[in-house]
């Protein structure tokens, strides 16, 4: 078998409403009933993943929104008239936690919005498996939303920090194809 290069890309995008809406989302999440995860694998001190589909999630809500915008403009740029989310999700990191390398099936993008970002070393990573080595350059800042194919193996490193980092996840589809 034979890797050849392909180029591909990821997406940053700026969410202009972050500022005025950190805290409101961070409540939100608050008042999450706590659930963790904590597998060997993944240390995760408090997220929705494992909740029950049918637990009351209003910080989605808020946070579809907010990030309507941004979706409807990213899937002018990737051509396609279309887009859904098919699963989105908190997850709250404090020290030394952390979600291993995986991929998210079934999906055409993965993306992270950072509500909370302390050190830049604590973001995601995406690991390049025709080279071997975990993609370093990515320079992602909190309040941005990290958008980036969702067959590219990624995780988030321990948290290093003593600070929390918090995040919101969500799996999308673009669809509909319009190269006019």
């Amino acid at each position: 078998m034979k890797f050849f290069d392909l180029k591909s890309f990821y997406i940053l995008t700026d969410i202009k409403e972050h500022q005025q809406n950190k805290n409101k989302l961070l409540s939100l999440i608050n008042k999450m009933k706590l659930s963790t995860i904590n597998n060997g694998n993944d240390v995760i001190s408090k997220t929705d993943w494992n909740l029950p589909k049918e637990t009351k999630r209003e910080y989605i809500n808020f946070f579809y929104k907010m990030v309507t915008p941004y979706m409807n403009d990213m899937a002018v740029k990737l051509k396609c008239k279309s887009w859904d989310i098919s699963n989105a999700w908190y997850q709250v990191y404090k020290e030394q936690d952390t979600h291993g390398w995986h991929i998210h099936e079934n999906n055409n993008y993965t993306n992270v919005y950072y509500i909370n970002l302390p050190e830049k070393n604590i973001k995601t990573e995406l690991y390049d498996v025709k080279d071997n080595k975990v993609i370093d350059e990515i320079q992602i800042e909190e309040g941005q939303l990290f958008t980036f194919p969702a067959h590219i193996i990624h995780r988030s490193p321990p948290n290093t920090s003593n600070k929390i980092k918090t995040i919101i996840s969500f799996n999308s589809n673009f669809t509909q194809i319009n190269l006019t």
